[in-house]
């Protein structure tokens, strides 16, 4: 049998143009729509890991304070923004005269070493919400009549994007140095 070349042709014929066109389209779409997927979904992992830094970094910050308040004496005339603290020096360590401010240039809480004057001053938290973020003292009378510091309330905000992380805490000091 003879069959027309016309019909073969015709019959094994591929797609045409408006049909690639139409699923080449099709395949840009899909392929934006997880390009943008992926986009949002590794924006969201880096500030999920900007969060976790600064939650970090502000506890660690705290707990240090902290542990320094109850093993130290804080100068009564700290204000809200620099507390004073003497350590006492337990341990075969020696006392330490430091400072603890936060830095209106920086945005910094910055641990001030106040024996060594040449050393740089150390941000322990960066970030600082400085309008939320402060030391509270509740003060009293020492055994010799002297002002003391007998608890102080840390306030510490960090601001991390949009996010603001807030963390307060308290310490009393365990001991009373006498400041000269």
């Amino acid at each position: 049998m003879n069959v027309p070349i016309a019909k073969t042709l015709r019959r094994r014929r591929g797609m045409s143009l408006v049909e690639i066109m139409i699923s080449l389209a099709i395949s840009a779409s899909l392929l934006t729509a997880i390009a943008a997927a992926f986009s949002a979904s590794s924006k969201a992992i880096q500030v999920n890991d900007e969060v976790f830094r600064g939650t970090q970094a502000a506890r660690v910050t705290m707990l240090h304070l902290l542990t320094e308040v109850r093993n130290g004496t804080i100068d009564p005339n700290s204000t809200s923004t620099a507390m004073r603290l003497i350590t006492s020096g337990t341990g075969g360590v020696a006392p330490d005269d430091r400072t603890y401010k936060f830095d209106t240039t920086t945005g910094h809480l910055l641990l001030v070493t106040n024996l060594v004057t040449t050393d740089e001053d150390y941000p322990l938290a960066r970030n600082i919400d400085l309008a939320n973020s402060r030391f509270v003292f509740d003060t009293g009378t020492g055994p010799n009549g002297a002002p003391i510091v007998e608890r102080v309330i840390v306030k510490i905000a960090v601001k991390v994007g949009a996010n603001t992380i807030n963390l307060t805490g308290s310490a009393s000091p365990r001991q009373y140095i006498t400041y000269q």
